[in-house]
């Protein structure tokens, strides 16, 4: 391995609870902006997939993946990112005090957050499997690429919605 992190299940059993309720309350956080609606720019838009991004190469590093695991992983990024693009259609767009505001895709938070929870759930069950590790960082790398392919559905239906806006502006003038 290139480089050694504490996993998991190296969490001392009495501060494991609470790093639980942690994570709880930021996924449950994430999941209520993204279905309640947040303030639409370009960067808010693009920086939780690059967040995502970083870390499942950060994961991927870790693990020391071989040509085949990497070369999976890569396929299942780029798949994630044309399924997302496919699946992005629960994205809306509404405006409130003159800012625009933007909901997610109520499915790609859903299986987003299924696989996140089964990478905590593995790495606690086997944290000695570097297979079943590897399994899972594949399996982020499709999620991560459905995140992209979100964003930039996000950003496409954005510039139809703002062409629209701009057009219904005119005619009310």
């Amino acid at each position: 391995m290139l480089l050694q992190i504490p996993s998991i299940s190296s969490i001392p059993a009495q501060y494991l609870g609470g790093v639980l309720i942690i994570i709880a309350v930021v996924l449950s956080l994430g999941i209520y902006r993204g279905l309640k609606g947040m303030k639409y720019t370009k960067t808010n838009v693009y920086r939780r997939p690059i967040m995502y991004f970083v870390v499942t190469l950060f994961g991927l590093a870790v693990l020391n993946p071989s040509y085949i695991d990497a070369t999976a992983s890569l396929a299942t990024l780029i798949a994630g990112y044309i399924i997302g693009r496919r699946l992005a259609g629960g994205v809306k767009f509404f405006d409130k005090n003159g800012t625009t505001f933007y909901t997610r895709s109520p499915f790609i938070m859903v299986i987003w957050l299924v696989s996140y929870i089964a990478r905590f759930g593995i790495a606690y069950a086997y944290p000695e499997s570097v297979i079943l590790a590897v399994v899972v960082e594949i399996v982020l790398a499709g999620t991560t690429g459905m995140i992209i392919g979100e964003a930039h559905h996000i950003n496409s239906s954005y510039e139809q919605y703002a062409a629209r806006f701009k057009k219904s502006a005119r005619y009310n003038s």
